[in-house]
């Protein structure tokens, strides 16, 4: 595969690669595994953006391609959604990959680490396009959280299990969910009254 012109995937962090660049970048990230579903995720996401700065015929084959392993490999067999319209900086590690949604016009920052049932998006189905998280440089995104709406997170936060976010978040911040609560097993319930 030739490496043509660097996408808008570098632009979050300001620095121009070529495709190549980052996708040794990102199997770097991946533990070096070709293999590994994040990395395989990210490898076709870059590609789709990629093909479609490039046009021409070329450009044109490529997002066919794009769009084939996209949807049958990625979204169906690994349950990954990455829209190729999502920018995504350098480094970034889907450290598990099931049940993760990645919309259009969402921004990543580099070095993030987004792991499994992670929801990304849109607060209500009227929303714009453009109405969804922009997230910072650094974020740890743990299992189960969702971000949703036009929000902010920034750099450096952490946002733990189950959190959901839906307000602005501000560098260097930790978000968690609420804690589990205890209840008292259903044997130790008071005897009902004789």
């Amino acid at each position: 595969m030739s490496c043509g012109p660097a996408s808008r995937n570098s632009a979050v962090s300001g620095e121009r690669l070529s495709l190549r660049e980052q996708l040794r970048e990102d199997r770097a990230v991946h533990y070096g595994s070709w293999l590994h579903p994040g990395y395989q995720a990210l490898a076709v996401h870059r590609f789709g953006r990629w093909c479609r700065e490039r046009g021409g015929v070329v450009g044109r084959i490529g997002t066919l391609a794009f769009r084939t392993v996209n949807n049958i490999v990625i979204r169906n067999l690994h349950g990954t959604e990455i829209s190729v319209d999502a920018a995504i900086g350098r480094r970034v590690l889907i450290g598990h990959h099931q049940a993760l949604m990645i919309p259009r016009h969402c921004v990543i920052g580099d070095d993030t680490i987004i792991r499994h049932g992670v929801t990304i998006g849109y607060a209500n189905t009227q929303a714009p396009p453009e109405a969804v998280p922009k997230i910072g440089s650094r974020v740890d995104i743990a299992p189960g959280a969702h971000l949703i709406g036009p929000i902010t997170i920034g750099d450096d936060v952490r946002i733990g299990p189950g959190s959901i976010v839906t307000v602005d978040v501000p560098a260097g911040s930790t978000v968690f969910a609420a804690p589990a609560r205890i209840m008292r097993p259903a044997a130790a319930a008071a005897p009902p009254p004789s």
